[in-house]
């Protein structure tokens, strides 16, 4: 195993708790803090909207760099733990999937 295969093996794997944790992170956000930012009258949107915008976009390209590492892996996992190069992408993409389904389900909790 070389070192540029170490490396991405310990890049694939930390992305994948960071996408795990900031997901649970910003359902966490969704359910306390965002209830407290009020919309004001009249408009559409308020702060608490945007940050959670914000919030959405930065998990979903966690998940798209989670499962490029994926195809890194893949590409330089010559055979030996190449079957283990699907687990950062399966790990990524579901994440995000999990986070839009119990985005708008969330109770609120403030």
């Amino acid at each position: 195993m070389d070192t540029s295969e170490q490396s991405i093996k310990r890049l694939s794997r930390a992305l994948e708790i960071v996408v795990v944790l900031f997901a649970v992170a910003a359902l966490g956000y969704r359910a306390s803090v965002y209830w407290l930012l009020p919309v004001k009258a009249g408009e559409p949107y308020g702060l608490g909207d945007i940050i959670d915008f914000a919030i959405a976009m930065l998990l979903f390209f966690i998940s798209i760099l989670c499962a490029a590492s994926a195809v890194a892996l893949s590409v330089k996992a010559q055979g030996r733990d190449q079957h283990l190069a699907f687990r950062p992408a399966v790990v990524g993409i579901t994440t995000f999937v999990v986070y839009y389904f119990l985005h708008p389900h969330l109770p609120r909790l403030m």
